[in-house]
């Protein structure tokens, strides 16, 4: 819709059997500047209302075949007329009952001859103006309408255009750690023969010649074979977490209860005569890939185990609970703690937050178990305060 359409002239439908009336009625509203439609019969009124936009219909009551009440309730019956505005125009029928009669039939207002014409060009006026109204808001309407309908259709397009986009990175992305797993796996794989003959010449000298050796070069022969053992290591790691990142997720039910004991029972013989404390709550069973899970309990209650093992009194609890519709699984220790300051380190590889000689590690098991956790869809972080042990947390 357009200007032009609330630059038309209002019509106005008149009604009557009669042509001289229906002229008389013309003449009295010509200065309103309104364009009249006549209609003859009620039953030419209501297929003209059906055709055409009327802001207002003037119509005689008394006329043959269909009177203006029947008229008038046929028009209210149809959805398309049931709102247009009807006065009643008769010469005849002054009594009150037949006034409430036409109120009755859909009548907005009641009008008896002879007609006063001041006062019926102000009743028409009024509703003329309504009709203008009227149509400027639905110009409105239908103007924002199309506003909105453009602006849909943008955002659409724009959303369309980045899903493609995201599409596209996250294939590119894909591709890239692909690469980059293949890599990992094959220079640590290619690592190990070099490192095995470096290893194994160490320890041939190591075994038939330190005596010939003074301390110094002892020393530095001692430096090489332990170099060799944390270069071995690292190459673990880096396998595994390459396998981690490469192995499907297959998921079944798995008793985390049952999964945290065997994996402590496991871990428990590198501890041999120390007193351990260790607490495992009922835990809900989760959908999940069991060897993978075993893994994360496995770098878990490891660490736990580690960074509380100089306490006189090691204290490891597994528990879990439920928060916003899901399920929170954790491990406690009573160990050594970190800074949280520091908190951002934890999962990427090859990071430490405790020195080295302190306590070994290669510093890709919290990789791992991120990797992990992220690919059946959970999260993982921790808590912790120096010296007042740590809390991880994850779920699935």
């Amino acid at each position: 819709m357009d200007t032009q359409f609330i630059s038309m002239k209002p019509q106005i439908l008149l009604v009557d059997d009669r042509r001289e009336n229906l002229s008389a009625l013309e003449g009295l509203l010509d200065e309103l500047d309104l364009v009249f439609v006549r209609a003859l019969s009620g039953n030419e009124a209501l297929r003209l209302t059906l055709k055409n936009d009327f802001a207002l219909v003037l119509m005689d009551v008394q006329m043959p075949d269909m009177d203006g009440f029947e008229t008038a309730e046929l028009m209210r019956s149809n959805p398309k007329t049931r709102h247009l505005p009807i006065i009643f125009v008769t010469a005849g029928m002054k009594d009150l009952q037949y006034q409430f009669k036409g109120y009755d039939a859909g009548a907005v207002d009641y009008m008896a001859k002879p007609i006063e014409p001041v006062i019926l060009r102000s009743k028409v006026r009024v509703f003329r103006d309504l009709y203008l109204q009227r149509m400027e808001l639905e110009l409105h309407r239908r103007n924002l309408q199309d506003l909105v309908d453009q602006r849909t259709a943008q955002l659409l397009r724009s959303a369309q255009e980045l899903e493609q986009r995201v599409a596209e990175r996250t294939a590119e992305l894909q591709q890239l750690n692909r690469q980059l797993e293949s890599f990992a796996y094959s220079v640590s794989h290619d690592l190990r023969a070099p490192l095995r003959h470096i290893d194994a010449f160490s320890h041939i000298l190591m075994d038939d010649y330190s005596r010939e050796l003074d301390e110094e070069a002892r020393g530095l022969l001692y430096r090489i074979v332990a170099g060799c053992d944390n270069m071995g290591k690292l190459i673990d790691a880096i396998l595994a977490l390459s396998r981690t990142v490469r192995q499907p997720v297959n998921k079944i039910p798995v008793s985390m209860e049952r999964l945290a004991r065997e994996t402590f029972a496991q871990l428990r013989d590198q501890y041999e005569g120390k007193e351990i404390e260790f607490l495992v709550s009922e835990l809900p069973e989760s959908q999940a890939d069991p060897v993978l899970l075993r893994q994360v309990y496995a770098n878990l209650i490891g660490n736990a185990l580690k960074y509380s093992s100089r306490r006189e009194m090691p204290k490891i609890e597994v528990g879990a609970y439920s928060e916003d519709g899901e399920t929170v699984y954790f491990v406690r220790d009573n160990g050594v703690g970190f800074d949280m300051r520091y908190a951002d380190k934890l999962f990427a590889v090859f990071q430490r937050l405790h020195d080295r000689k302190e306590y070994e590690g290669t510093g890709v098991g919290l990789a791992i178990s991120q990797n992990i956790i992220q690919r059946h869809g959970g999260k993982i972080w921790a808590e912790a305060e120096p010296d007042k042990g740590a809390t991880f947390y994850f779920t699935l």
